[in-house]
Formats: structure tokens, sequence, C-alpha cells
């Protein structure tokens, strides 16, 4: 691959690439922070960005399959931002030095800096200047993950291509997350050419080994900040995006999320003992290896765990209410209230969220994933064990006893034949502390988002609700540092009704070069609002 080969436009530039049927369809007005060529070299940049085949594995030191890859990525990055790499403090950290520091020094911290080296006694060097904000730590990641062989064809665009065609930018890791890395990059390239400087400390973060659970990347790099002292006021990472659809199937109006937190993660190996024999001579009363797996599989799907509503999906459901119909939106108005009765909340939980999608189900019960099952060894034997592989995501003040006692009772009279374990001899996850949604944090995303995300019809701006991640990001390792928690956004569209949700570690991954601009705006006021003024 040669990371400087620029991939080839369908149009004369980014610009008017961005405006096909794509933005025809988007409800969103035309970003204002980038002219036209700043865009088409914004966009440019992501598409050899993406042509680096980063991908991550638990499996490979480093949790790098081609670490080389890496190291030529960041050969590349300093003359892609080469400002960015001027005014900022760049380290490479992580395992084998793959990951990235970037810490952006604040004025105030400069001037109590400047004055401790112009005292003698370090007890008065903060005399008339005013005590440094603790950082802001922004979160991204550089790793991808796999792409099947047996998938290659059916890609519209290679995935390590960055071809800019039909309004797009196509390839692994555009929209998971290398949009986020670059769409930081460029914001902060754009403020350092107005000759803007934060008033507090910046940093940002960008790990080798995000998809497969950051102990590489952001462990380390959170350890080394704990180690320095560090203490960061809030963190931002990827997380909801926005739809264009609103939410189906509730609101249709335009719609960001925010992630106040995320669901904890377990795996469980649920052992299966039979007897075994002969296949020649089965057994009659069901206790065989394969018919005890299929009971226990069988009653997952059928009994799923049951339906609770708590923090933050009420306050998501009351920021909906007022664009979702009937009914629903009734009810969502008044479960969004603290005051609301638990009856009122279990009946909303049970009889709408926990049965309208997948998605919605998802905010409201522990969810239940079989995704393995092992068993046999001949053709000719009744095997003697099987394995059913168990994935939970758990809601917030869920503990794995949870998780035990829900495959107890699915087990029911096969509990004798069966004995649970946690995968790889771990006790899971728990699901991290809930954001508080009244942060001045989340006001200011939600205002960045606004700022930039305006309908183009003159309606006003986008809604934006706070929600509970299912999946897990690297912020988390960096909680025990964080004064406000998280905050979890990816300002990039994504039309549900449309399917865009399965291009994410799917097929055909993209973002719309319209978005990407404007990703670049809400980060680029963004890092402002949170910054302050030098």
């Amino acid at each position: 691959m040669n990371p400087k080969t620029m991939a080839s436009m369908d149009h004369g530039s980014a610009q008017q690439a961005a405006n096909v049927a794509h933005e025809t369809a988007s409800p969103f007005a035309e970003q204002t922070c980038l002219v036209a060529e700043e865009l088409d070299a914004a966009v440019q940049r992501f598409s050899q960005f993406l042509q680096f085949r980063t991908v991550s594995s638990p499996l490979v030191p480093h949790h790098t399959v081609e670490p080389d890859e890496f190291r030529r990525l960041h050969d590349w990055m300093p003359t892609a931002f080469p400002e960015v790499w001027e005014t900022l403090e760049v380290e490479e950290v992580g395992d084998a030095n793959l990951s990235y520091l970037l810490k952006w020094v604040g004025t105030l911290e400069l001037q109590q800096q400047q004055q401790q080296q112009q005292q003698q006694h370090p007890a008065a060097a903060a005399e008339g200047v005013a005590a440094p904000l603790l950082p802001v730590l922004f979160l991204s990641h550089l790793d991808v993950v796999p792409v099947a062989n047996e998938t290659l064809s059916n890609w519209t665009h290679p995935p390590f291509s960055g071809a800019v065609a039909g309004g797009y930018v196509w390839g692994r890791g555009a929209l998971d997350d290398k949009v986020g890395v670059s769409g930081l990059l460029e914001a902060a390239t754009l403020l350092i050419r107005t000759g803007w400087r934060p008033a507090r400390t910046l940093y940002f973060s960008f790990g080798q080994d995000e998809e497969v659970g950051g102990e590489k990347g952001a462990a380390q790099i959170s350890a080394l900040l704990a180690s320095r002292g560090v203490k960061v006021d809030m963190v931002f990472d990827e997380g909801g995006s926005i739809g264009s659809d609103g939410y189906p199937p509730y609101s249709t109006k335009p719609l960001a999320l925010v992630g106040l937190a995320e669901k904890g993660f377990a795996t469980v190996l649920v052992q299966v003992s039979a007897a075994g024999g002969h296949s020649s001579i089965p057994p009659l009363d069901g206790s065989s290896a394969a018919a005890v797996a299929a009971r226990i599989i069988t009653a997952i799907d059928r009994r799923p765990p049951p339906t609770r509503l708590a923090a933050p999906v009420t306050q998501f459901l009351g920021a909906i209410a007022d664009s979702t119909p009937g009914l629903r939106g009734q009810l969502f108005s008044v479960v969004g209230s603290p005051l609301a009765p638990d009856w009122l909340r279990d009946l909303v939980a049970s009889a709408f969220l926990g049965r309208d999608t997948p998605e919605t189900a998802a905010l409201v019960r522990n969810t239940a994933a079989v995704t393995g099952l092992t068993s046999g060894f001949a053709e000719n034997v009744l095997p003697p064990s099987a394995t059913v592989r168990v994935n939970f995501r758990l809601l917030p003040g869920a503990t794995t006893a949870d998780v035990i006692a829900y495959l107890t009772d699915v087990a029911g009279p096969d509990l004798p034949r069966v004995r649970f374990e946690m995968s790889g001899g771990q006790n899971g996850s728990m699901a991290t502390p809930v954001t508080s949604a009244s942060s001045p944090y989340f006001a200011i995303l939600k205002a960045a988002v606004q700022q930039v995300y305006q309908l183009k019809d003159g309606s006003g701006s986008v809604d934006v609700a706070p929600t509970l991640m299912a999946g897990g990001t690297d912020s988390k390792h960096y909680l025990p540092i964080s004064a406000g928690g998280a905050l979890r956004h990816v300002p990039v569209s994504l039309n549900k009704t449309a399917g865009d949700m399965r291009r994410v570690h799917g097929l055909n991954e993209r973002v719309s070069v319209a978005d990407f601009g404007r990703g670049v705006c809400v980060f680029q006021r963004l890092i402002q609002m949170v910054g302050g003024s030098a």
C-alpha cells in the first residue's frame, strides 16, 4: 500500500461529491466551518488514513495483526497533521508504542509553570494566577475490526481502499472509529491555524486495540496518566450517533444520542454432562448432551431475562417523548419523570420497549445471546458433553449473580446435568456508572451538535438525547481518573431504516463526505467550548 496515493474522486471536489443523492435525502444543512478546499484536503487525508490496515486481535502480540502497518501509520501522521505535531506534545505510548497521547497545554497551566520557574518557593507560585482548570480528555482509536475474506467480493469498494465515490468515503473504520481520530485532528488543525489556544489543558488519546478491549492501548495510557497524577474533568469518546430518520419505531425527527453509561459484559459457559454411548442406541428420556443443550438454547430464546427501566433510559424516554406520537409518547413523558411510579415504569419496559425492537429491548434488560455451541467428536458416538456459550450485556446495577440466577432458572429440571463457569475464568465487567445528564459538559456537547446539525428545512436543529450504550468503548479505562465520568458520541449520521447500522463492523462501511465535514465542525466547536478562550 502507498499511503500517499490519493483516492480518485467521482467529481471535481469533495464539495461536489457531497451534493449527490445522499445530500438530497439528508435532512441536514451544509456545514460552514470548512471551505471547499479545506474539505477536499481533509477528505483526502481521511481516505489515506483508511488505507492503513490497522486490524486488532486479542490473539497476537500487542493486539495488532500487522504491527508494521501501525508503524507506517505513525510515520504518516506527522506529515498529514504537521500543525498538530508542531503545537501539541505528542507521545507514542501503549504496548510497543503503537498508541498516541497528545497534550495541548492550556494557557493557565503555562502561566503557572512560568511563575514556578520564576519563584524560588513553589508554595507562592500560584499567587496572582488563576488555578488551572482540570484537563479534559478526548478519545478515539486507531484500530479496526477484520474483514472476512469470503466477504471481499461483496464490498462496493475494497475495504482498505479509502475510495471517495458517490458522496461517501468508503472503508473499514470509516464509522468505527477512524472518523473520530480524523475529526479531532482536523478540528485541532483548524483552530491552530486561527491562532486559538485553550485556556485549560486538553488531552487526546488514540488507542491501538479498542475493538478487542483496550488492554494494550487505553488501559496502559490511563495508567500512565494516573502515574503522573493527572485527573481529568470529563472524558469524551465515541458512542451514540445521529439518526437522520429519528429513532424508529418512536420518533421520526432526527436525533443525536449521547451515551451516559455502557452496559456490562459477561460470558458464561454452560457445561452439559451426559452419559454418552453408542449412537445406535440413543436415550429415550432426552438426557443426551445435545438434547439438554437444545432445551437450554430454546429456553434462552423464548424466555429472555426480565425487563427493568432505569437511568439513563428513563432520561432517554423523557427526551424523545414530545416527538413520539400516540400513547407511547404520553407514557414516555411520564416515566421520564423521577416521580413516575415503579409499576408504570415496569409496564412501559415490559409491554413496549421489551417487545418493540431488538434495540429497544436491549435498553431494558440484560441481554442473553448464544454465541457458541460445541459438542461431539465422532459420527457414531453420543457426546458425553456439550458447551453452550452465552454472552450477556448487563444493565447498570446488574451483577454476575443475576446472570447465574437467570441461567439456573432457564436450566430448570436439567440443572443437575449442567454447571456454569465464567469464560476464561473472568468475572465479567459491570456496567459503568451513569454520567449525569445535568453535567455542564452534556450541555456543551449538545450545543456543539445542534449548532452544526441544523435542519435544512429551517425548522431548527437535531434533537439530542442521553442513552445507554449496549457496546463497550475505551472510555471505561479512563473512568478512574475522570471526575465527571464520560460522554460517548460520534457526530455522524446514520439512517437506521436504510440499514446503515449494519455497516458498522459489517459490509460497505462508509461515511458521507458531508457528514465528515459536519463531524469536523462539531469537534471544532466542542474543543473551543470545552477549552475556553486563551
